[in-house]
């Protein structure tokens, strides 16, 4: 009898020990709906895969790992041309990104990934450059000063009061030390009162440099200069304005790139928190281990072959936009684009692998085509 209990022991003693081990290392997998997930510390590994069945009464399936716009616009007026974009093309892009389910978001969003979108909604950010007067313009009427409805604020105030449910901003990326043309607007009386409007209805102002300079000719002491003198002279106007962005002029990179992000000159400092670069490209997402927040790729808009809609109708058909969960607590994503998720960020925030089979994934493409 002692003998066969020792055979018992030495036979499941082993396995005991074996279960025990896998028990330890072992990886639970759950399934979390998009809409009830936990947050998650600095010190979780939290991912889970979710079935594409959570979202068979929807007509979407999230995709945070998708591409955005950054949209890039110059001269507005007439006629249409390479660099110019007419107050009603305008118009017409703007009532294109709202038919076709994209959502307004600051630069500053898409660069620091800080997203609050709506489910279903894709990203996008607006952008301008170099202050002409098609941009901002000021009109007298009946002894007062009103914002001119074919200028660019103007389009966009008038849209977002239309659609409250889209809250339109943009960044200008303007020069204070350039032609008179291009000189913040281009009405030297109304510069104050336009630059302090901006500021106070929500509107990002960025450094396009002192008056345009190309980054990649200067020494570093010039580009220093260039971009100090900027924020110099904006606060003359604004005097706790800080820059966070900057748009390269001609898309052209410094000699010395860190001197893009930070510097200073004669006492000025300044510090980027991004960079944007000259269109036509859309940017990997925010979440993507390829996005670089200092070389923000921008689309360009107008008629050329790569404007917004183009990219827009292709992203649309071949799956590859951004779309939110609706949840900024979370980055959920087709589980076939793992390899692309930037993996520090499973610290900051919960991860949802969505599992789609290929014939789904080719269901869904076709219903969202017919139904734009």
């Amino acid at each position: 009898m002692k003998t066969s209990l020792l055979h018992c022991l030495a036979f499941t003693l082993p396995l005991l020990i074996l279960l025990s081990s896998c028990y330890k290392t072992s990886k639970l997998v759950t399934t979390t709906p998009i809409d009830t997930v936990k947050e998650v510390t600095d010190t979780e590994n939290d991912e889970s895969t979710v079935s594409a069945e959570t979202f068979k009464n929807k007509d979407f399936i999230p995709n945070e790992l998708g591409r955005v716009m950054v949209l890039e616009y110059h001269l507005i007026g007439s006629p249409e041309a390479r660099w110019r974009r007419t107050p009603q093309n305008l118009k017409k892009d703007l009532q294109l990104l709202y038919d076709h389910d994209y959502y307004p978001v600051s630069v500053h969003a898409i660069a620091s990934g800080e997203l609050n979108v709506p489910a279903g909604k894709t990203p996008f950010a607006l952008t301008f450059d170099d202050s002409s007067a098609g941009q901002f313009r000021f009109l007298e009427k009946n002894g007062k000063l009103v914002i001119d409805p074919e200028c660019a604020v103007g389009i966009v105030e008038s849209f977002k009061k239309a659609h409250p449910d889209f809250p339109l901003t943009a960044t200008f990326y303007v020069l204070p030390a350039i032609k008179p043309t291009l000189r913040l607007f281009a009405q030297p009386e109304y510069k104050q009162q336009k630059l302090e409007w901006l500021q106070k209805n929500g509107y990002e102002i960025g450094n396009h440099t002192w008056f345009h300079a190309q980054l990649s000719k200067l020494s570093d002491e010039e580009a220093q200069k260039h971009l100090g003198m900027f924020v110099k002279e904006m606060r003359a106007f604004l005097p706790d304005y800080e820059p966070k962005s900057l748009a390269l002029p001609l898309g052209m990179h410094a000699k010395n790139r860190a001197l893009e992000v930070s510097g200073e000159f004669e006492g000025t400092k300044y510090k980027h928190e991004s960079v944007m670069l000259v269109g036509s490209a859309t940017s990997v997402s925010p979440y993507s281990k390829r996005f670089d927040a200092l070389a923000i790729q921008r689309v360009q808009g107008g008629e050329h072959q790569e404007n917004p809609e183009n990219f827009m109708n292709s992203q649309i058909k071949h799956q590859t936009r951004f779309v939110s969960d609706g949840n900024p607590k979370t980055i959920s994503a087709p589980e076939a684009l793992k390899e692309e998720l930037n993996v520090r960020l499973i610290k900051k925030y919960k991860v949802n692998w969505i599992k789609t089979l290929p014939e789904q994934h080719e269901k869904d493409s076709t219903s969202i085509i017919a139904k734009r």
